[in-house]
């Protein structure tokens, strides 16, 4: 699984790349030890920078990052790379990049305008407004240029950065110190990551826990073990609260939600004007499609040019990319960036481009907005005779979808209840799906599970091992309404499209409280899916 988690693997630089790498330690803005590499290229200045950290419980000297490093200063470009606090080297304590991880990646800009950081000498290109920069990096390396980004204006400056930050060239009298952001991976909502619709992801919950624990106080105390210490202070105190109190309680409490809310974009969308590139993946089970989605709709609705790459892979249990997906990526990212930081122009890329997984290529689009699309609607009372079925709380899982593409969830009538529709013509399907769910709980506060898998001669196929959390609220029989996690699939005639509802999944935690709950879907239920779908 690929979690931005990696094992430490400097590279010494190449006898013949057109750059030189040097090591350095400099003093944040609150005099915090922040630990780095700069890439130089060997040509004469001043050169444009590119800024970037690293994954949750990682470090600056990853494999991924020396590979941007490579691309960026191969082609003129200043490359900072450094661990963010509480990670690898730096010092301090980790935030989940709030005002203090924003004003450290601001601080770095600061000096690396006035052409020093630490002791290492820079000639970097700047303008009205600090440094000619750029920011790239995966999963917590996306989620600080997002918060970066929104730090806009003076009045976002004093909101969202701690009250004693100062920095000699930055004054945000000219918008976002960046001129144009690669986030590749990140996150829209916090809360909505962690728990979608309030249903708790319980791995991808541990296991950021343990990696937080680990890649802070773990390593650099020196045992590589978890430990009390670690988890009170090698990570800000909200972290381990918020896992006790979802594990305890099956769901965050209103501290936790807040703390989350502030370190994500959703409550900063106003201010995300920066170009910017997102990448993100079908399969990315902790930071889903529609995150990237929703941050790439946010900066398009505010002006700035925004484009989109949906590939496969990043946090994920199946394969993640290879080195040439990885290059395709990089190699957008360097056309962005090269339009806005030496052309001062929007680049050429398409506003969507998108892997195409059953066929291995790809694919553009002018937007991936359903509105904009067809969309095919089905019925679940077209799929079964019955008026309803009951689906039963197992408590332990009955199924592991998100470890496996095949069909699980085997006991149809008892713990799943599956619909299943003919294909009768081509089809496209590409975005979020809507859907609606007619039910009774059978309790109180239950939670069910919708999946969609295409069946062919094959066999079953759960779409980019998705789910969908479903979380109704109120009592007696209702509506539930749901935006789906986004997917892509071409669908063919005499092929089905299985819709799955569960009481259970291994990649949350199950209802405590409900046994389960009653599906209607006779003539008069109201209960369907609408998918959008290419016009062409």
């Amino acid at each position: 699984m690929t979690t931005g988690v990696s094992v430490t693997s400097t590279e010494p630089v190449a006898a013949d790349a057109p750059y030189s790498r040097t090591d350095f330690t400099t003093a944040s803005w609150d005099g915090t030890e922040l630990v780095g590499s700069m890439y130089v290229p060997d040509e004469d200045g001043p050169h444009p920078v590119v800024l970037g950290t690293h994954g949750y419980g990682n470090d600056h000297t990853t494999a991924a990052i020396q590979r941007r490093a490579d691309v960026y200063a191969s082609n003129g470009y200043v490359f900072c790379a450094y661990d963010s606090r509480g990670f690898g080297e730096s010092g301090g304590e980790v935030g989940v990049d709030g005002p203090n991880e924003v004003a450290d990646a601001l601080a770095l800009l600061d000096q690396l305008a006035l052409g020093e950081v630490g002791d290492v000498s820079v000639n970097v290109a700047t303008d009205a407004n600090g440094p000619v920069c750029a920011m790239d990096g995966l999963s917590y390396a996306g989620g600080i240029q997002l918060n970066t980004m929104a730090v806009s204006t003076p009045e976002t400056a004093e909101r969202l950065l701690p009250a004693d930050a100062s920095f000699e060239t930055i004054s945000f009298a000219e918008g976002s110190p960046l001129d144009a952001a690669v986030p590749r991976w990140a996150w829209h909502d916090l809360r909505f990551s962690l728990a979608p619709r309030g249903v708790v992801k319980a791995g991808w919950d541990s296991l950021l826990l343990a990696t937080g624990a680990t890649g802070s106080r773990g390593l650099t105390s020196g045992d590589g073990k978890p430990s009390i210490y670690d988890l009170e202070y090698g990570v800000t105190e909200e972290v381990p609260e918020a896992f006790v109190t979802a594990t305890a309680q099956n769901d965050f409490d209103g501290d936790s939600e807040a703390f989350y809310a502030s370190r994500s974009p959703v409550s900063k969308t106003e201010t995300l004007d920066t170009p910017s590139l997102f990448v993100s993946s079908w399969t990315d089970t902790l930071f889903v499609p529609n995150e990237a989605v929703w941050n790439y709709r946010a900066v398009r609705d505010n002006g700035a040019e925004s484009r989109l790459v949906l590939f496969r892979g990043a946090h994920t249990f199946e394969e993640t990319a290879d080195e040439e997906m990885n290059a395709r990526l990089d190699s957008r990212a360097l056309q962005f960036i090269d339009a806005h930081l030496r052309r001062n122009e929007e680049s050429e890329l398409p506003p969507v481009e998108y892997y195409e997984t059953q066929t291995d290529s790809w694919s553009t689009t002018d937007d991936i907005d359903p509105h904009n699309s067809k969309e095919w609607s089905v019925a679940f009372s077209d799929a079964r005779l019955d008026e309803s079925t009951v689906v039963y709380n197992s408590v332990a899982p009955s199924s592991t979808s998100q470890l496996t593409s095949e069909e699980e969830d085997l006991l149809d009538g008892v713990t799943a209840v599956h619909f299943e529709f003919p294909i009768t013509e081509q089809r496209e399907l590409l975005g979020a799906p809507s859907l609606r769910l007619d039910l009774e709980p059978l309790g109180t506060d239950p939670r069910l599970f919708v999946k969609v898998y295409h069946v062919d001669e094959t066999g079953e196929t759960l779409v980019h091992d998705q789910v969908t959390p479903v979380h109704p609220t109120g009592d007696g029989r209702r509506t539930a309404e749901v935006e789906m996690t986004a997917l892509q699939r071409s669908l063919d005639v005499g092929e089905s499209l299985r819709i799955t509802v569960a009481a259970t999944d291994a990649g949350f935690y199950s209802s405590r409280k409900a046994a389960g709950a009653r599906l209607y879907h006779g003539d008069d239920a109201d209960s369907e899916v609408t998918f959008p779908v290419q016009p062409n």
